[in-house]
């Protein structure tokens, strides 16, 4: 409510108070437009429900306390409708400004000769007495504000509450709950019908969410170990300290997730869609590729991936966990080549606190924990160490963890699949990759072919990332120059799809027509076909001069000065070669 709003409706009762105390004084409240928002009824009546419009300017435009002790006779009262029939002796005023945006004013009025002697020889203790209750007004109406503005809040905070998908409640520092959601009542064993205990009440005394309360400990994602009704639960904490410098003000809030709710949580943040349609191509490989996924997709039996970098066997994987009935579960990916081995142990097993400095202090889930249910995709297989092999070996045999530091081990109910671009049998020979493991793995193997080898899905592919950059990209490319697919089609792709798809970002990027044309080709692609029979004379003409500028300004550099020098090599004049430049977009 604004503060305004507060003063009209209480306006009328602070008036009849006054009237009471002051049988012989009336105390008149006026708004912007001249309004009588306080008075009483006989004066209301009187003045017509409104005060005399040049009055009030004056007062306000003047700013300061007015007085009137000559009604009737004072120019600012010529012209008033009511000036026949005004009986009152004397009107002390003050102007009122609420937040520059309202102006009125509060006024004393006595109607008789005894009256006005009295008030004018006390004119100071009038204005201050005029000046309390707008104060006392004002201060009322400020209280009653910010009360219904953190009414307001604490709605607004419930409401958001309620929708996080995760434990959350706050208190103060006594542990008296001040918000909470429906799942804090479920957690806990609350009847949410009744008022929230204190937190003292339901958390034990060593209990690391009291650490908060008593030391302003903050946490952010650490896993902790919190006790409810004897049973110890594994939960990741967040906690928050709103502290505005008073003890008895400060807010605390906590988010708690139980290791089931945050694979929940990953589950939900992983895409359900099928993956498997992102898979694309119309060849007899690629459709003998996706019905190989549909069949393995409803085992359990661990997948082996191979094929050279960039042929999609994260897709692949993506659509085994997609059609499988473990889609509703988390889909947890971990490249082993990207992680040093020194992380990559603690990652896939967890640890338990205190096992090495540094550690979260509450231990920490590893990624096998997080993805029971699940799928897991173990990527660059042939990259994990031999020590953490043997650990996995052990997992896939026993369908249990240990953390870490830890001696008790949490079962396991999860898929595993692995992926390499390395030949494991090669690797096996050179006793760098476990035998039992390889074999342990490779119950179910997916073959995929490099992009070279499966051209027939080859213009589907182009089109398909043509019509992805044109949106992302807000381009209109409606197609591409024969002369330039047939370019793309006769490079080697060493980084298969992932490398057609960045050549085609790139060939967007810097279009200029609505076709893809040769001079919106690499460099690097259009050396390796420098000269093939299958272009024309001119074509080939122009990739050699592309290749051979190209080369120039990889020794030279693109300087101005370097420009000359290289047009003078080359023979031709610096415009020449700047038109070239631009041409082939070097």
């Amino acid at each position: 409510m604004k503060i305004e709003l507060f003063i009209e409706r209480i306006a009328k009762n602070v008036v009849t108070a006054v009237s009471e105390m002051y049988p012989d004084v009336e105390v008149v409240i006026v708004d912007p437009s001249g309004k009588l928002i306080g008075t009483t009824e006989k004066y209301n009546q009187a003045k017509n429900n409104r005060a005399y419009t040049p009055y009030i300017e004056e007062l306000l435009r003047s700013d300061t306390p007015m007085i009137i002790d000559n009604p009737r006779d004072n120019p600012l009262c010529q012209g008033c409708p009511n000036i026949s029939t005004c009986y009152q002796t004397l009107e002390i005023s003050i102007p009122i400004h609420i937040e520059n945006n309202w102006n009125g004013y509060l006024s004393m009025i006595v109607f008789s000769e005894t009256s006005k002697k009295f008030y004018l020889e006390r004119t100071n203790q009038v204005i201050t007495f005029l000046q309390t209750i707008l104060d006392l007004m004002i201060n009322a109406g400020n209280s009653e504000t910010a009360s219904i503005k953190y009414q307001h809040i604490t709605n607004m905070m419930n409401i958001m509450f309620q929708h996080l998908d995760c434990i959350a409640f706050s208190c103060n520092r006594n542990g008296d709950i001040q918000i909470c959601n429906d799942a804090f009542y479920e957690f806990f064993g609350l009847d949410s019908a009744h008022e929230p205990p204190n937190i003292y009440h339901f958390l034990t005394g060593d209990s690391a969410l009291l650490s908060v309360l008593d030391n302003s400990v903050t946490f952010n994602h650490e896993e902790l170990p919190v006790v409810v009704n004897d049973k110890m639960n594994r939960m990741i904490v967040s906690s928050k300290v709103i502290d505005d410098n008073q003890n008895d003000m400060t807010e605390f809030l906590f988010f708690l997730r139980t290791l089931d709710g945050v694979r929940q949580y990953i589950a939900s943040d992983t895409p359900q869609e099928n993956a498997l349609d992102c898979i694309l191509g119309k060849s007899l490989t690629t459709a003998e590729l996706k019905s190989k996924i549909r069949q393995f997709a409803a085992s359990t039996s661990t997948v082996l991936i191979r094929g050279e970098t960039g042929t999609g066997k994260e897709l692949i994987a993506r659509s085994l966990h997609g059609l499988s009935p473990r889609n509703k579960q988390p889909f947890i990916t971990i490249n082993c080549a990207a992680i040093p081995d020194t992380l990559l142990e603690s990652e896939l097993f967890g640890y338990e606190k205190g096992t090495f400095t540094g550690a979260s202090k509450g231990g920490k889930a590893g990624l096998f924990e997080i993805a029971n249910g699940g799928t897991i995709f173990l990527d660059e297989i042939g990259d994990m160490p031999l020590h953490l092999q043997a650990k996995l070996l052990r997992v896939l045999q026993e369908h249990k963890v240990i953390r870490l530091g830890g001696y008790h081990p949490t079962n396991l109910d999860i898929r595993i699949i692995a992926a390499t671009n390395q030949d494991l049998e090669k690797l096996v020979d050179e006793n760098k990759f476990r035998s039992d493991l390889y074999y342990r793995l490779n119950i179910l193997p997916i073959k995929v072919l490099p992009l070279r080898e499966r051209m027939a899905d080859f213009d589907d592919l182009v089109f398909h990332f043509i019509v992805k950059y044109n949106d992302k990209l807000n381009k209109h490319i409606i197609g591409i120059d024969k002369a330039f697919l047939q370019i793309l089609k006769n490079y080697s792709w060493p980084g298969n799809v992932r490398e057609l798809e960045n050549t085609i970002e790139y060939a967007v990027n810097i279009a200029e027509a609505s076709y893809l044309g040769v001079e919106s080709c690499p460099a690097g692609i259009i050396n390796e076909n420098s000269a093939h029979p299958q272009l024309t004379l001119k074509e080939q003409l122009k990739f050699e001069e592309s290749r051979i500028i190209q080369e120039y300004l990889d020794q030279y550099g693109s300087q101005n000065n370097s420009i000359a020098e290289i047009a003078k090599l080359l023979g031709i004049s610096r415009a020449s070669l700047y038109g070239k430049i631009k041409e082939y977009k070097l």
